[in-house]
């Protein structure tokens, strides 16, 4: 079976910044190893493509609905698999902060999480293509510049999809809705926590480890706030990289942010 049509062309539109960046870095060894490893991935995917489908195909693509039921997410040991009949809905990239208090009074105590703000920036047809250049995007997006309001997230040149904060202390929202897309909101509550595996530890640039991967799952609406109806009934934070606050409030202020990024999957 042929790569989904569309997600061939997205590949081929970041490609056609990527293929210069090789080329660039092939004269220059300063690029960070996380945005290497990024544009290699992307390359070697189109280049994948182009060998094992017909000319005529590729010269005939036109833009049409991603193929949602192609992706497989990878499976994470100690997190609960996608419960049975739920199908994918949106794949997105988050990129912002984690955010922290601390008591300043104590500095050996530890920083306490007060929740995120983070932009999400659509991945869904990357995911269908290429799982493998997925999980090179938060790494690689930790390096680079936080994206302004209604710019794309780089090196992916993914558009933005929404955003995630949090309603309360207790409540990660995702807000799904932009200017041009409504995917809906959705309010959740964190199921499973487990330590990011050694072999996916990814550092963010002020060495910051990564912060957990998570399953949440769909959750009431806080008091006062209105219901919305997205089909959204888990979701899944992995491949993260930053984020993680010190480990003790020494020289700490008494509020601060962690720079970090992570890959969102959607299932309802």
């Amino acid at each position: 079976m042929y790569p989904s049509l569309p997600s061939v062309l997205l590949l081929a539109s970041i490609l056609s910044t990527s293929v210069s960046a090789l080329a660039i870095d092939k004269r220059h060894h300063a690029w960070p190893e996380a945005i290497r490893s990024y544009y290699v991935a992307a390359a070697e995917q189109l280049s994948h493509i182009r060998s094992t489908t017909p000319t005529s195909t590729l010269t005939s693509l036109t833009p049409s609905s991603c193929n949602l039921a192609s992706p497989t997410m990878p499976s994470i040991s100690g997190l609960p698999p996608v419960s049975p009949g739920l199908s994918l809905y949106h794949v997105a990239i988050g990129r912002g902060t984690q955010n922290y208090t601390c008591d300043i009074a104590h500095p050996s105590s530890a920083p306490v999480a007060v929740g995120a703000n983070a932009g999400l920036y659509n991945t869904t047809c990357v995911s269908c293509v290429s799982p493998t250049t997925l999980q090179k995007i938060p790494a690689a997006a930790l390096l680079l510049p936080a994206p302004k309001e209604n710019q794309v997230l780089f090196p992916a040149q993914a558009v933005e999809s929404g955003h995630h904060y949090f309603t309360d202390l207790t409540t990660p929202t995702f807000n799904l809705h932009t200017q041009i897309t409504n995917y809906g909101i959705q309010f959740a509550k964190v199921l499973t926590k487990v330590p990011v595996p050694d072999s996916m530890q990814q550092l963010g640039p002020d060495q910051s480890k990564a912060v957990p991967w998570l399953k949440l799952s769909s959750a009431n609406a806080p008091d006062g706030l209105a219901t919305d109806d997205s089909p959204v009934k888990e979701i899944y934070r992995i491949n993260t990289a930053g984020g993680s606050a010190p480990t003790t409030c020494d020289s700490m202020p008494a509020s601060f942010e962690v720079q970090y990024a992570a890959e969102y999957w959607f299932w309802g």
